[in-house]
C-alpha cells in the first residue's frame, strides 16, 4: 500500500511539474507546433533584449519527435532593432513542411514578410522569396493540403508554391539563394532571411 501510494505522488508530482514548466513557457510567449504526424516539434521563443518588445525577434528550434535539436534558427539583434520576428507559423497537412512568416523588428522593409519553411525530407530550411521576382509581401500565409502555400507578392498579387514541386530559382534578392542545412544541432544566426 506504503508503495502504490508512494507511485501515485510521485506521479502526480511529476505531472504537476510538467504542467508547471508548460505554463511558464507560454507566459514567457514560447508557442510550440507539433507536425500533425507526430514526428517533429518546433518552439518559437520570442528573444528580443529590450523589455516589453520581446515578441518583435525569435528564435526557432527544429525538433525530432524525441526532443533531439536538429538546429536552430536565431533571428535576434543586439539592438533588437535588426532582426526578425515570427508572425505566422504552421505545419503542412502532410507534416513533411513547417512554413513561417517573418517581419522586422525594426521596422526596415514594413512592405515585406519573408516566408520560410523548413522540409523534413532533406532537412534544409529555404525562403519562398527565392522563387519569385518580387519579394513576399504578407505574413498572413495560408497552408493548402497537403503541402501548398498561398501568399502574396509585391503589390498585392496572389502566388501559390507547391512545397513538393518547387519552380525554379528566380530570386529578386542580390544575396544568394537562402538555404540552411538544418542538422547537428547548430546554432544559426541568419542575417537575411
Amino acid at each position: 500500500m506504503k508503495t502504490t501510494l508512494l507511485l501515485v505522488f510521485v506521479m502526480v508530482s511529476a505531472m504537476t511539474a510538467a504542467e508547471t514548466a508548460k505554463h511558464a513557457n507560454q507566459e514567457k510567449g514560447e508557442r510550440q507546433y507539433t507536425a500533425p504526424d507526430g514526428g517533429a516539434h518546433v518552439v518559437v521563443v520570442p528573444v528580443s533584449k529590450e523589455p516589453g518588445r520581446s515578441e518583435y525577434e525569435s528564435r526557432i528550434k527544429f525538433q525530432s519527435s524525441d526532443g533531439k535539436i536538429s538546429c536552430t534558427l536565431d533571428y535576434s539583434s543586439e539592438d533588437s532593432e535588426h532582426g526578425f520576428g515570427v508572425v505566422k507559423a504552421e505545419w503542412t497537412p502532410d507534416s513533411q513542411y513547417f512554413v513561417f512568416s517573418l517581419t522586422s523588428s525594426g521596422g526596415h522593409q514594413a512592405w515585406h514578410a519573408p516566408t520560410q519553411f523548413l522540409s523534413r525530407k532533406d532537412g534544409k530550411v529555404r525562403t519562398l522569396d527565392d522563387y519569385f521576382t518580387v519579394g513576399i509581401s504578407n505574413a498572413d500565409f495560408r497552408v493548402v493540403a497537403p503541402n501548398t502555400v498561398k501568399t502574396e507578392v509585391w503589390e498585392g498579387k496572389s502566388v501559390s508554391v507547391n512545397l513538393a514541386v518547387l519552380p525554379p530559382l528566380r530570386t529578386w534578392r542580390k544575396s544568394k539563394p537562402f538555404l540552411i542545412n538544418c542538422a547537428g544541432g547548430r546554432v544559426f544566426k541568419p542575417d537575411q532571411p
